[in-house]
């Protein structure tokens, strides 16, 4: 599956600290994308990674929460690759669960270590996309999106309090949307020694798009207007910028993230479609 992936993420229109990371990787070359060095990865023959991350605890502490997370998942699945020739799906998971939890660890024993980082964390969504299927796993609530046709289909399901309520049969998707309880994660990497990471697989075709977004994205723009930016937008530039402008035109309480990969099946004339726009 051959890629174009572009992030973009944005502090918003209220707060005063940007929390949030994100991180791509190409995992067999080596190229790296990142908030503070965003650049367009092209990927052609190697599996790549997506991380998002949003940072609970304060400016600095949410911030360092969120970038530990991103660099040691993409420290631990660069190993893996390099040192693991035969993978099989139960090794991928296996390879995304030790990433989630490595970065757990070390980022709960910072915030146990120094005072000043007490209590801080870190929401991860990352997906591994290789042999045309995508690979996530996940804790918190920030989520991954697959575009098709129609709405942006959420691949993930939110580790919350409201999504919890909604499994109950106790609330509606549109209370969960509009409830004053819809950012109060039920997991977070950092405040306990020990996470449960969810995962989930899905089968890709050419001309899909992957889209990973904190919730300062998917709390201020629906499904709907996700998958008609995206299919409207093109390049992964220009649906990044676009999704971010639709949250602010909302108000953009928030931080805001998004990663956005456009997937291709192998083709001679992807070069030209893709340097054409």
């Amino acid at each position: 599956m051959i890629a174009e992936i572009f992030g973009i993420s944005n502090v918003g229109l209220i707060r005063h600290d940007n929390q949030d990371s994100f991180l791509i990787a190409n995992l067999e070359t080596g190229d790296i994308a990142t908030m503070s060095a965003p650049t367009l990865v092209s990927v052609h023959t190697a599996p790549f990674i997506l991380i998002v991350a949003d940072g609970v605890g304060g400016a600095a502490s949410g911030a360092l929460a969120s970038s530990i997370a991103t660099e040691t998942i993409l420290s631990e699945l660069h190993r893996w690759w390099h040192k693991v020739p035969k993978r099989t799906p139960e090794s991928i998971e296996a390879a995304l669960k030790r990433g989630v939890d490595v970065a757990n660890k070390a980022i709960y024993q910072k915030a146990t270590t120094s005072p000043e980082h007490h209590g801080m964390g870190t929401t991860t969504t990352l997906a591994l996309v290789l042999d045309g299927e995508a690979y996530i796993a996940q804790v918190g609530d920030s989520r991954a999106y697959l575009v098709r046709k129609g709405p942006a289909k959420q691949l993930t399901k939110d580790q919350s309090f409201v999504q919890r309520l909604i499994d109950a049969g106790r609330m509606t998707q549109k209370e969960a949307a509009q409830s004053e309880h819809r950012n109060i994660i039920l997991q977070a990497l950092g405040p306990e020694e020990k996470v449960v990471t969810d995962f989930y697989r899905v089968k890709l075709e050419s001309n899909d798009y992957l889209v990973l977004c904190s919730d300062g994205l998917s709390n201020q723009v629906s499904p709907e207007e996700i998958g008609r930016i995206t299919r409207a937008g093109g390049r992964p530039m220009e649906i990044c910028e676009a999704l971010i402008e639709e949250a602010m035109h909302t108000g953009a309480p928030d931080n805001v993230t998004v990663v956005a990969a456009r997937l291709r099946a192998p083709d001679s004339d992807y070069l030209a479609k893709t340097n054409g726009g």
